[in-house]
């Protein structure tokens, strides 16, 4: 189906829950304008990209009605409630503000609306100072999903399993939308933050069977891959292999950009055996992409360079066509190749034979001094490598 196609059904969709045409200004409209705003973003977590350009129309449209509406159309909760999930989704503060300058009164618990607008502009501090006292179990279910949503993340920092729960909260409070996929995202970075590799694997699972179609998939895959580095503890079980299973829920080319980003990764961290894994699960889908392929042989062929005879490897870095790297793969292979050309040049270390009679002073205390130069080649090439990458893990 054309995305023009795919727009018409969602705009649909939407005029099914607004009001009739002349009635935009009824005082009792605003909430129904959020219930469409919400069967958008419906849409948009089984991957509706139409919906997601509509909802933007629809938030600007939103902001110019209700800029004009009576004062008293706030004092009814559930429109003062719409007010603050319409804010909450991105609509513009600007027009919040201007009803805080004139006092007008809004349905909401004391704070709500102005640490709502001060979380939107980016002021934290005072909107923490703003909605830590507010009790959103005085507003609805979208109200007390929307507050729990913005708490967790004013508080991800300072008390990460207090944000936790909150993010558990609202899943509880809206399944299915775009509210419990948001908290499953951020409840993902948070766990896998935190180190705690079971709730990792549990959330991650979780978003894979309910939102593996999300229009923000490809946020989950760039949190997941950095965490999957991060959590893989050598010889414990890998995250990787847990979620490897339920991959297949994704497309191909999705698959692909996870188990690349997890094997470059690996191989900036260290991890080669990670690293290998990824790299070899993703040549195993057979993405027909020159590009594609060439960085993940490099980034599988640099995992492997630091075995005792690393010849075949640099074989496949000299085969790999340049042309098809980014800056920062070039800089990953050069760095690996000296690495492996490095362990084929390297003398190999032969114990030090004393003649009889020598001095201990001859040889120092423990007979070992020809090895200070290759300990010293090695401290001076690890330098070159790090210089040559320019990026940490």
């Amino acid at each position: 189906m054309s995305w023009r196609k795919k727009a018409l059904l969602a705009m649909l969709a939407v005029l099914l829950v607004l009001p009739l045409p002349g009635r935009a200004a009824d005082p009792l409209t605003p909430w129904r304008y959020v219930q469409a705003l919400f069967s958008l973003q419906d849409r948009m977590v089984q991957g509706d990209e139409a919906a997601w350009r509509i909802q933007a129309r629809l938030l600007r449209h939103m902001g110019e009605v209700f800029a004009l509406l009576p004062e008293g159309v706030w004092a009814e909760p559930r429109n003062a409630e719409a007010l603050l999930a319409w804010l909450l989704s991105g609509g513009n503060p600007e027009v919040v503000r201007g009803m805080l300058q004139r006092s007008m009164q809004v349905a909401l618990p004391e704070g709500a609306l102005e640490g709502a607008v001060a979380y939107v502009e980016g002021r934290n501090g005072l909107a923490w100072s703003k909605l830590q006292g507010v009790d959103e179990t005085k507003l609805g279910w979208i109200g007390q999903a929307q507050l729990l949503l913005v708490k967790a993340e004013l508080r991800a920092s300072a008390s990460p399993r207090g944000a936790l729960r909150m993010l558990a909260r609202v899943r509880l409070l809206r399944p299915g939308t775009l509210l419990e996929e948001a908290a499953l995202r951020r409840a993902l970075f948070l766990a896998g933050h935190e180190g705690e590799v079971e709730e990792f694997e549990r959330l991650a699972m979780a978003y894979l069977r309910r939102f593996a179609s999300s229009r923000y998939l490809k946020d989950f895959l760039q949190r997941a891959a950095w965490l999957l580095v991060r959590l893989d503890y050598g010889p414990e079980k890998r995250p990787l292999n847990t979620l490897l299973p339920l991959l297949k829920r994704l497309k191909k080319r999705e698959q692909a950009l996870l188990l690349a980003a997890v094997a470059r990764g690996a191989v900036i961290a260290g991890k080669h055996d990670l690293a290998a894994l990824a790299s070899d699960k993703a040549l195993a889908l057979k993405i027909r992409a020159q590009a594609y392929e060439a960085r993940v042989r490099m980034w599988r062929a640099a995992a492997q360079v630091a075995m005792p005879e690393p010849g075949g490897v640099l074989d496949v870095l000299r085969r790999i066509d340049t042309a098809l790297l980014d800056e920062r793969d070039r800089r990953l292979r050069r760095a690996a190749w000296l690495v492996g050309r490095a362990i084929l040049d390297e003398p190999k270390i032969m114990p030090v034979s004393r003649k009889a009679g020598a001095s201990e002073e001859a040889h120092g205390d423990d007979g070992r001094d020809e090895e200070l130069p290759v300990i010293t080649r090695a401290k001076v090439a690890v330098a070159g490598i790090e210089t040559l990458l320019g990026e940490q893990p």
